[in-house]
């Protein structure tokens, strides 16, 4: 059996310039952190309507106890952000099977990885208006 197969509108995904944008939330998931222990809720984000962006991977710590009051808050305040950005439950249970799908809106800043080249990153994330 064979197929055929045009090769010609096949594109390297980008990063985009910083901004803006609509996102949606293709993968959420709870980890744990093989350095320290710690777990975090990771999500994979696509820029809506910039099909040659390339994903977003997002972490976003979860509070342990072993960090003070400034950091626990600081974490809890991220995720807080996240959670309203995309119009989702606050009311304290992290259930990311419900996430996926999901839209919201974040500034996103552009640097570069060794690794993968020039990535975006979530720098903030921006509530509905």
């Amino acid at each position: 059996m064979s197929f055929q197969m045009n090769f010609d509108d096949v594109y390297e995904p980008t990063s985009l310039k910083e901004g803006e944008y609509q996102l949606r939330i293709l993968d959420a998931k709870i980890k744990s952190s093989q350095k320290t222990g710690g777990d975090y809720l990771n999500v994979r984000l696509e820029v809506i309507g910039e099909p040659t962006a390339k994903d977003i991977n997002h972490v976003m710590m979860f509070p342990t106890s072993a960090d003070d009051v400034k950091r626990a808050n600081n974490r809890k305040a991220a995720i807080l952000s996240f959670l309203k950005a995309f119009g989702l439950s606050t009311s304290g249970s992290i259930e990311p099977d419900e996430y996926v799908g999901s839209t919201g809106w974040a500034i996103l800043t552009e640097e570069a990885d060794p690794e993968y080249g020039m990535q975006n990153r979530v720098r903030k994330f921006v509530q509905p208006k």
